[in-house]
């Protein structure tokens, strides 16, 4: 929890917050008892952890102590109406509540959305109620984020994180809440990121929550959203329609759902990052640290016709294209044309052959090699050479033409001074 209140001669006191623990306050130095700030559940203070899981400080039950059922903070009434909203994909078992993932991104989207009572109430003094995300999100989606603020309330306690679990595609047994959402430390982001360099990479949509740290902007001016700088690497959250980030400013806390993949830039670190294809891949909601309100969780606007269209057209042409490395067939060869026959021989009479030229039994059969000794290589015919294309016969000569008559000049009948005598 982020906040407590002071029991002192059995009365309640101020307010407390857990952002003041790591300095150590009057209240903490005279060890004065603390009650959850909405019943009279015992709680004590935990100063910030620093190891292989750090967390931030906070408040957290005393030992053997559970929230009065009336609290919005006891986690048995919140696991009962999670699962009443969830359309079934989240399941009670026990005192755990499992939700059930499914094996790809457009699975989430294909189900009904949640219709519930709306976003809270202006002024809610819990900020924990069970509302739905408008616009209406995918049943798993609004399971996550209203667990995931149920978490945010109680500062990621890790006895509260350990009643929420997640079943993998195909599974029965259930897995830890952190197998699917990754935040808000860095070391539950730098965990993904190894699991998609190194393996095994999950084999359904996972989650990374924590705030906008910046919004940047692209080669082509559109909004992008990083979230953090890990050790070595950066996540980033992008999409090809801006109207699905450009509702998001630094300071906002996002759930993001969907399929996460490392890119390695030529120039820069590596970036862990997804890119958003539906406005229910991105809940977000606002978080005061120091009084603990959270508002109403909400998500960006759906995507309009046209950017439907759009990417549609994006998907055909990239179904089209070949993929990179695939095997190409061989190039179509240019057709030749054989050349035209060579004219008919003109048929002579056939010549009787003689005896000589008559054909043997033994020429008609294909001859046997011979046997050799060891060593010695076999007579093998060799076969006659085939014959080149046959010789063009001439061209019957054409007669010459008869020469005609040598043509006579004829003379002038008349003189120059008169007719000739």
């Amino acid at each position: 929890m982020d906040k407590a209140r002071l029991y002192q001669h059995g009365t309640v006191g101020e307010t407390v917050f857990a952002h003041e623990i790591d300095n150590e306050p009057w209240w903490r130095r005279e060890k004065v008892p603390l009650v959850c700030q909405f019943c009279l559940t015992s709680v004590v203070s935990q100063r910030t952890s620093i190891g292989r899981s750090p967390r931030a400080a906070l408040f957290r039950l005393a030992a053997d102590q559970q929230h009065k059922d009336v609290c919005p903070l006891n986690p048995v009434e919140v696991l009962q109406k999670i699962a009443h909203g969830s359309q079934g994909v989240a399941v009670i078992e026990g005192d755990e509540l499992h939700l059930v993932l499914p094996d790809d991104v457009g699975q989430i989207g294909d189900a009904a959305p949640v219709v519930g009572a709306g976003p809270a109430a202006p002024g809610d003094p819990f900020g924990v109620n069970i509302n739905t995300v408008r616009p209406l999100l995918p049943p798993l989606i609004n399971s996550a984020v209203v667990i995931v603020r149920f978490l945010q309330k109680h500062g990621f306690d890790t006895d509260v994180v350990g009643q929420f679990k997640v079943r993998r595609p195909g599974e029965t047994k259930a897995v830890g809440w952190g197998e699917f959402c990754h935040g808000p430390a860095p070391g539950d982001q730098a965990r993904l990121y190894a699991r998609m360099t190194s393996g095994p990479k999950p084999g359904h949509p996972v989650a990374v929550y924590g705030p906008v740290t910046a919004v940047e902007r692209d080669s082509r001016h559109r909004p992008v959203l990083r979230l953090a700088d890990g050790d070595g690497f950066t996540v980033r959250v992008r999409s090809d329609h801006p109207s699905l980030l450009d509702l998001l400013a630094p300071g906002i806390f996002v759930l993001a759902v969907g399929a996460w993949q490392v890119w390695k830039p030529l120039n820069g670190k590596p970036e862990l990052q997804m890119f958003a294809e539906e406005h229910w891949q991105l809940a977000h909601w606002t978080h005061d640290s120091a009084t603990g309100r959270s508002g109403p969780p909400t998500c960006p606007p759906p995507l309009s016709l046209a950017q439907r269209t759009l990417r549609q057209a994006r998907a055909a042409a990239a179904a089209r294209k070949p993929a990179s490395g695939r095997a190409v067939g061989p190039l179509p060869q240019p057709r030749t044309t054989a050349p035209p026959p060579p004219p008919p021989v003109p048929s002579t009479p056939p010549v009787p052959p003689t005896t000589a030229e008559l054909p043997s039994a033994a020429a008609a059969e294909p001859p046997t090699p011979t046997p050799s000794a060891p060593g010695k290589p076999a007579d093998v015919p060799v076969a006659p050479a085939r014959p080149a294309h046959p010789p063009l016969p001439p061209r019957p000569s054409t007669p010459p033409r008869p020469a005609a008559p040598r043509r006579r000049r004829a003379r002038r009948g008349w003189w120059l001074f008169g007719r000739r005598r």
